[in-house]
């Protein structure tokens, strides 16, 4: 601010409120006048004009776009500034010497405290008490002062705000407005009545329409809703919800859709009430199915979710290094069960989901197990027992020792055989485990890529969310995503019986968990793991806050 500056804020901000008006009613008007040239492509007309007749009107639809757009953009750009603006009246002629002056008057008056201190110090103790008072006297005149200067100081400091915040302001429109001033000057009224042609030079619309594409007002209202730290603020966009709903223009309400869609599910709550709820994710459930097929499947996901990735925030990178891990899966699922068993046909089934009746039911179930006549709820609790075993791991030796012991009609080498093949079996399923370890440790590694991206959501929603609590979620939404498929296979197993295929059981394995985790985020916004981990990691401080009200701190 300099001596000459002077701001009446309450007058500009009125003027913001009226230009908000003007512009709001002419994009009504004009929004009426390009349904009107729209409608042109309703007529029936096949004369010789008639290609250049709907070309001209089509013009002018471009034509009105851009003045619409530019009008949008002074329309944020108005409400931007009003939020900015107060009601004092910021006159640089009167806050700067004001300012001068007090800060002038508050070091006079500490050096006169100074002063008296000194001489209450070294005074007779009959003059202390007058010269005390002289210092607490001019003590809190200095305060007072400090108090004035620190005043105009904050009023300097709001124009120099005001005036570096609303710098960037009504530079977009004043382009777009240009290029479509000189779009009617180049858009001819003249029609030719020989060749039935509208006269125009056409260079003027790719100018309007490149523009038009830099401008997004959607973005522009995003970033006014946001604090200096990127963060939208949530009383802003509260009180939008609850009072101003009615004065948003078209782009602003489509941006507010968008941020509600944006913000963490906590800050969602905190603005609406409520978390908002997800849509179905059909794709997830398509490529769900795809990869239960098997290694054929995973990988033709993985090289779509490859191709199909853009690289903000590393997805591409993340597609990437899912393909490398369900490769090296395959692979060592593949290798070990060759080594183990020496049976190339039984290594190749790994690759592919068997498509053989009751195959799953062979699958799950133990040597010598009963195959017929085997209840759904006996499938489901085999099921259920193959896959938590399925991670663990089993003492070599002492399989070998056991299987030997209960070989009770073998002796010699027959007997020697069963206990080495008990171990080769052994070996194979620790492998396997070992196996499903690294890819549970695996998946842990991309959920915490995952819910870094969600801290970084939190952040610009104005909800805090540390490290620890990024692990934390992590692990538990692991443990809980294993938990799912195990139930899922088993409940799957239960619905199709015992003589489904594992081609079958996968498959409606995966539907049923997308199913309960896409009702979960249609009803609060959360999948199961999410809330699982929410509720885990929230525990504690409800505990600590429950404890507080109870026993009152």
């Amino acid at each position: 601010m300099v001596e000459s500056d002077y701001l009446d804020q309450g007058k500009l901000k009125m003027q913001c409120h009226t230009a908000i008006s003007v512009f709001t009613a002419n994009n009504g008007k004009l929004s009426a006048l390009r349904r009107i040239y729209n409608s042109s492509r309703d007529v029936t007309f096949t004369g010789k004009g008639s290609e250049s007749f709907f070309g001209h009107c089509d013009n002018y639809v471009v034509l009105i776009d851009a003045i619409m757009t530019a009008n949008d953009c002074d329309i944020a750009d108005n409400k931007t500034l009003w939020a900015m603006l107060g009601f004092d009246i910021l006159d640089g002629s009167v806050i700067l010497p004001k300012k001068r002056e007090a800060k002038q008057n508050e070091e006079h008056e500490r050096h006169e405290a100074d002063k008296a201190k000194r001489r209450r110090d070294s005074a007779p103790e009959d003059e202390k008490g007058y010269w005390d008072s002289k210092y607490h006297n001019h003590l809190n005149r200095a305060d007072i002062y400090e108090e004035e200067y620190n005043y105009w100081k904050g009023l300097e400091e709001k124009f120099d705000q005001i005036e570096t915040d609303s710098k960037g302001l009504f530079k977009d429109s004043v382009s777009i407005r240009t290029a479509a001033t000189n779009g009617l000057k180049e858009l001819s009224r003249d029609f030719s009545t020989k060749s039935f042609v509208f006269f125009y030079n056409p260079l003027w619309k790719n100018g309007i329409e490149k523009l038009c594409n830099q401008v997004s007002m959607v973005d522009k209202c995003k970033e006014k809703w946001k604090d200096g730290n990127g963060a939208y603020n949530l009383d802003v966009l509260k009180d939008i919800l609850n009072n101003r709903m009615d004065e948003l223009s078209a782009p602003e309400v489509t941006a507010f859709e968008e941020v509600l869609k944006e913000l963490h599910p906590e800050a969602q709550k905190k603005v609406i009430g409520r978390a908002v709820a997800g849509d179905a994710d059909i794709k997830g459930l398509i490529k769900g199915i795809t990869k239960s097929v098997g290694a054929e499947g995973k990988f033709g996901v993985d090289v779509y979710d490859i191709a199909t990735s853009d690289n903000d925030k590393g997805s591409k990178r993340v597609a990437g290094f899912k393909l490398v891990q369900d490769v090296e899966t395959t692979f060592a699922t593949w290798a070990s069960t060759l080594v183990y068993s020496g049976d190339i046909k039984k290594a190749n089934g790994m690759l592919f989901s068997s498509a053989k009746k009751g195959s799953f039911l062979e699958l799950i179930s133990e040597k010598g197990a009963e195959l017929k006549n085997v209840s759904r709820g006996e499938v489901a609790k085999r099921s259920l027992k193959y896959d938590a075993e399925s991670y663990l791991f089993k003492n070599v030796k002492k399989a070998g020792a056991e299987a030997i012991e209960n070989a009770d009609d073998l002796t010699g080498q027959a007997l020697k055989n069963v206990g080495r093949e008990a171990e080769r079996a052994a070996k194979l399923k620790n492998f396997k485990a070992g196996v499903k370890w690294a890819g549970a440790i695996a998946d842990f590694a991309f959920n915490v890529v995952d819910n870094f991206e969600e801290q970084e959501q939190a952040r610009i929603s104005g909800v805090e969310m540390t490290n620890g609590r990024v692990v934390a979620e992590s692990v538990i939404e692991t443990g809980v995503d294993v938990v799912l498929s195990i139930g899922g296979t088993a409940l799957a197993g239960f619905i199709l019986g015992s003589g489904a295929p594992v081609l079958a059981v996968g498959a409606v394995s995966v539907g049923v968990v997308w199913a309960a985790n896409s009702l979960m985020e249609m009803a609060i916004g959360k999948d199961i793991a999410e809330l699982a981990s929410d509720a885990l990691c929230d525990a504690p401080k409800a505990v600590v806050s429950f404890t507080s009200e109870v026993f009152g701190g």
